[in-house]
């Protein structure tokens, strides 16, 4: 039988083995018999696809401290670094030099 979480009002949190259909009405709490009801249950991490898993890690590592990310430059950016000219092919002042 699976094990569920139950609130009391007064007295906090406290755990009951039972079956679902009995766990969805409640249970009186053990220490003053006060209706307590069902908490949610988290789901499992480990039963999710390989991609959640990792999508899932990505946002908790990136939640307190974001990764850096470097800006990519377009052909047509027009900034300093964008309008650097390749190399020449041919350099005259190198011929015989082999």
């Amino acid at each position: 039988m699976p094990i569920y979480d139950f609130a009391c009002a007064e007295h906090g949190l406290f755990t009951e083995r039972m079956s679902y259909e009995a766990s969805l009405a409640g249970v009186p709490c053990p220490h003053c018999g006060a209706p307590a009801g069902v908490l949610p249950a988290l789901p499992l991490v480990s039963t999710l696809s390989s991609g959640l898993r990792r999508a899932e890690r990505r946002a908790e590592a990136s939640s307190a401290e974001p990764r850096l990310v470097k800006r990519g430059h377009l052909p047509s950016c027009g900034c300093n670094l964008c309008q650097k000219k390749a190399p020449p092919t041919s350099r005259r002042w190198m011929l015989g030099q082999c």
